[in-house]
């Protein structure tokens, strides 16, 4: 249950579920252009791996 409780907290989880979500949405919607999608996904994926440098930095430091 700590776990479930954890992710639920995750900026790193809801950013992931947010873009699947999109993805799945976008590429199901004919015509819609690819390119869009699937810059939104590298937006987030970056924004995801900054969030894990802030909290790796945050946990080396002692202050989580």
């Amino acid at each position: 249950m700590e776990v479930i409780k954890k992710l639920t907290r995750s900026r790193k989880f809801w950013l992931t579920v947010f873009a699947l979500v999109q993805t799945l949405v976008f590429a199901s919607i004919p015509n819609f252009n690819s390119d869009v999608w699937k810059a939104i996904d590298g937006l987030v994926m970056v924004l995801i791996t900054m969030i894990a440098v802030e909290d790796s930095a945050a946990t080396l430091s002692g202050k989580q």
